[in-house]
């Protein structure tokens, strides 16, 4: 049977390594509370930069939204000027049409004429010639008639006719400018840093 000693002894070897385990998981328990704290700490960090990186973000969206705006406001005046532009092409082409039509109308006009006056001419100055010669008194008289026909005429001149009608006036462009909105933008400042948790 052991003696007390040796009961004590093995006591005291089991107390001691009692005391050697809890030291060892007093060390393990403060290396694990040490590494989750820098965990923590990295999480924190990570947390910090993305909440900086979302708030870029946020105001990056924001300013280009108001951006976009302002172009497409600056694109409907430019749409409004073409279309102005358009307007007014319309109504150069109208005038022109109608300035074609005239000068084809001369032109036709003047030609037909020059044909009869040349042939009335033609025809003119043969009787003229006859008539002259077979009737000299009469050729006479008739000068004598054209002469105070002018001096009637120089008085009292004859109702003229009225001019050809001109084409009816083609439609002038009303320019009415758009106003832009969102020209006052200006980007937005870029969002303060947020203070780090830990330090």
């Amino acid at each position: 049977m052991p003696s007390i000693q040796d009961v004590a002894d093995q006591i005291n070897a089991k107390l001691d390594q009692i005391t050697q385990n809890t030291a060892d998981t007093v060390q393990n328990t403060a290396d694990t509370v040490s590494a989750a704290q820098q965990i923590r700490s990295e999480l924190v960090q990570a947390n910090t930069r993305l909440t900086a990186i979302d708030n870029n973000l946020q105001a990056g969206f924001a300013n280009l939204s108001q951006g976009l705006f302002a172009i497409f406001e600056l694109e409907k005046v430019s749409v409004s000027l073409l279309d102005h532009n358009r307007q007014q092409n319309d109504t150069i082409i109208c005038e022109l049409v109608n300035a074609n039509k005239l000068l084809c109308g001369i032109t036709r006009k003047f030609t037909r004429q020059l044909e009869l006056s040349e042939a009335t001419l033609t025809s003119i100055d043969r009787i003229e010639g006859i008539v002259e010669r077979v009737h000299a008194g009469a050729a006479g008289d008739y000068d004598r008639s054209l002469a105070l026909q002018a001096s009637i005429e120089k008085c009292c001149p004859p109702d003229e006719k009225p001019p050809e009608r001109c084409p009816e006036p083609c439609a002038k462009a009303d320019f009415r400018p758009t106003k832009p909105e969102g020209q006052d933008w200006k980007p937005l400042p870029s969002p303060e840093p947020e203070p780090d948790p830990i330090g």
